[in-house]
């Protein structure tokens, strides 16, 4: 599991975890210090994970008794529209921001990963893990 130390810490502090969380999301960002960077999107992968005290199952099976997922989809939406980024960490950390809102989540991570950088299929990105 990628974020297994942040479910671990977690998990110490707290009486059992709920994750959250949006995988290979993939979309084309215009981001990058490079001038063949400046708008020319490129695609980037992005990892979101969070973290809620506590592992029971909900009081009732209806949305509005969980955190609901799609505030990590709206959250990547609203930062991706917001500006220009020249680096992953900025752009991971306003995410990461997002993500930490509500306040039940008590920890969260973001990988986020330029798919096309490096010859060979390589891959360049950074993961931010925060826990309140």
């Amino acid at each position: 599991m990628r974020y297994g130390l942040l479910t671990e810490l977690l998990e110490n502090r707290h009486s059992g975890v709920t994750s959250l969380f949006v995988r290979d999301w993939v979309t084309d960002i215009d981001i990058g210090i490079f001038e063949h960077e400046i708008g020319n999107p490129q695609p980037v992968s992005i990892d979101l994970e969070v973290h809620i005290s506590g592992a029971d199952a909900p009081k009732r099976d209806e949305i509005d008794a969980v955190v609901d997922y799609d505030y990590m989809r709206a959250v990547l939406d609203r930062v991706i529209a917001s500006k220009r980024y020249n680096l992953l960490e900025t752009l991971a950390s306003e995410v990461l921001d997002g993500c930490l809102m509500p306040c039940e989540v008590v920890g969260a991570a973001v990988t986020v990963t330029k798919l096309a950088v490096i010859e060979g299929n390589g891959r360049i990105g950074c993961t931010l893990t925060r826990i309140r």
